[in-house]
């Protein structure tokens, strides 16, 4: 009986972490939303975001398709977003920076973002 009312007591505390994140997770990722032009192909960005995210080596878009277990048939599919038009680079970038901006502190010296640790 002890350890299943343990077992519930790490499930219950790892959702109050792993809600939260995902959330802001979804927060920070539809911000880009509007910069694409069709839902499927921001749907696609999503997945790309968190394979990179979770992936276990860095030997390319592989990986992601590897390790979230996406079913081989779509891997042409998703390699279309990166020739796609339906959303621009610099949009991207400028969302980034202000999404990075808006989220995290950042030290700014003579106008310029200093990067790394001191």
């Amino acid at each position: 009986m002890l350890m299943i009312k343990l077992r519930k007591a790490r499930t219950t505390a790892r959702e109050r972490l792993t809600i939260p994140m995902l959330k802001y997770m979804n927060d920070l990722l539809l911000s880009f939303r509007t910069y694409f032009a069709r839902q499927a192909t921001f749907e696609w960005f999503v997945v790309i975001i968190v394979g990179f995210m979770l992936r276990s080596d860095h030997l390319g878009v592989t990986t992601v398709f590897r390790d979230l277990a996406l079913n081989s048939r779509c891997y042409e599919t998703m390699l279309h977003i990166f020739r796609s038009s339906a959303w621009s680079l610099e949009s991207l970038r400028l969302t980034w920076l202000h999404v990075v901006r808006r989220t995290t502190p950042l030290l700014v010296v003579q106008d310029r973002v200093v990067l790394g640790q001191g």
